[in-house]
């Protein structure tokens, strides 16, 4: 071979085959020692030098000096050996969780946010009914049990198709090629507004993972925050395998457009709307978000009512004034928070919002004194019409956060033109909202209510509902 090979590089740039397989020839050497020194394994060297040698014959047209195609040569060799490298790590690693294989104690721990992106990529090549117990068991831990209650299945069916799953994920993982696990997803405008409206339900502790957005497997967006819930169905992402979870989402890094494409890769996730521009949330490592441990495994009460979103605005709005502006602490160790109490009245036909003088004060340090009631007492209401199925009798009473309440009320009104609302059957009960087919759902857990003198022939339980603030 001439010199320095410049001649059969451009020869081979052209497409001459056999000026090619003269650069074979004179760099076979030297690089089957370097990827051998790397791999510890020459029959492994041998399979990838193969590799090395056809991605230089298809990029050879991109090398603009000549003179650099050694140097040009052992950079995708390098690259080869790390993408070999990653996806046998990460083979291991996924395999091993799965109880297929032992990863050998010397091989080094692969980057966990490449596991996961193989692992969504091998988990969308799976059928539903495989990837459903993957996920719900293994990614998001519930038992067996557990699983079969979610997924309305026997025990003995999960655990069988958990064994074939395993089985079939096995192999999809031995049979990937290389590859940078970006998927994309075309997301509509409702999957947009839902994104904002998630943005609102994440909590403010940033040691929790409850303030990030999860978007689960199967095309459903959530965010919780511990003392309330949002479910927002997502069309774009219903071929989701896995679940993503997002950081740092802010309402205003929505755009505003009829659609974006959502780019997901081994560490971050960008919107990228059709005049180019996007921005880019990290990817958070998990846990999970459980949510279906509250929605599914704890499900609503047998009665509930139906209220137009409208008339429920309204109210939310118009108690707003007699909230926070109504209700100044004047002692100190006392906090307030805008406690309305939402009474359900099925002789009635009614939904009422209540609040009053002494209503959502709470205590915040031990030795704080008797909290100063000036002024005399109030109470006031609002009320919408309501269609109730199932709740006859006494009226129903819970205290909830109003913030919390308009929260819901907006991002579901946005959904559709009614919203069900349906008590909990825990004590106390929680508050589930949905509408349409119940896909569009919110979660709103209850509020300390100051103790008070029940009404005559109310229960016990209507005289005080306990739950976190």
């Amino acid at each position: 071979m001439d010199g320095d090979g410049r001649e059969h590089v451009k020869a081979a740039a052209s497409g001459d085959a056999e000026a090619f397989g003269r650069l074979v020839e004179g760099h076979a050497g030297w690089l089957m020692a370097r990827i051998t020194t790397k791999l510890g394994s020459r029959e492994t060297a041998e399979d990838l030098l193969q590799e090395v040698f056809l991605a230089a014959w298809e990029r050879l047209a991109t090398l603009r000096d000549p003179g650099r195609f050694p140097a040009w040569l052992r950079s995708i060799a390098d690259n080869q050996v790390r993408m070999w490298q990653r996806r046998r790590h990460t083979q291991l690693d996924l395999l091993a969780r799965f109880g297929h294989e032992t990863v050998p104690a010397a091989a080094p721990a692969p980057r966990e946010e490449r596991i996961r992106g193989l692992l969504r990529e091998a988990l969308g090549r799976l059928g539903d009914s495989h990837r459903e117990v993957i996920v719900h068991h293994y990614l998001k831990g519930y038992s067996y049990r557990q699983t079969a209650l979610l997924l309305n299945l026997e025990t003995d069916t999960v655990r069988s198709r958990l064994q074939k799953a395993r089985l079939r994920l096995h192999k999809e993982i031995a049979a990937m090629p290389d590859s940078s696990f970006t998927q994309s997803y075309e997301l509509t405008e409702s999957d947009l507004n839902g994104l904002r409206h998630l943005t609102r339900f994440q909590g403010r502790d940033d040691r929790r993972i409850l303030r990030c957005i999860c978007l689960d497997a199967g095309g459903r967006m959530v965010a919780c925050d511990g003392a309330r819930m949002l479910i927002w169905p997502s069309r774009g992402l219903a071929s989701l395998a896995a679940p993503v979870i997002l950081e740092s989402v802010a309402s205003e890094a929505i755009p505003e457009a009829e659609g974006a494409a959502l780019v997901i890769d081994e560490e971050e996730a960008t919107l990228e709307t059709g005049d180019g521009a996007g921005v880019t949330f990290p990817l958070h490592p998990g846990p999970y978000v459980r949510y279906e441990e509250a929605v599914g495994l704890h499900p609503p009460g047998s009665f509930s009512v139906v209220a137009d979103t409208v008339e429920l605005m309204a109210c939310v709005e118009e108690i707003e004034p007699y909230l926070r502006p109504r209700h100044q602490v004047a002692s100190p160790g006392w906090a307030y928070n805008p406690l309305v109490e939402v009474r359900l009245s099925g002789p009635e036909g009614r939904l009422t919002l209540g609040t009053g003088r002494d209503q959502g004060f709470a205590r915040v340090e031990e030795a704080a004194p008797d909290l100063d009631r000036e002024g005399p007492e109030w109470t006031h209401s609002v009320s919408c019409r309501v269609r109730a199925k199932g709740l006859e009798g006494e009226s129903f009473r819970v205290g909830v956060n109003h913030d919390y309440l308009r929260a819901i009320s907006e991002a579901l009104g946005d959904a559709g033109g009614e919203i069900r609302i349906r008590p909990g059957q825990g004590c106390p009960p929680a508050l589930h909202f949905d509408v349409r087919d119940g896909r569009h759902s919110a979660l709103l857990m209850p509020m300390r209510m100051e103790s008070r003198e029940p009404r005559e022939g109310a229960s016990a339980a209507t005289a005080e509902q306990v739950s976190q603030p």
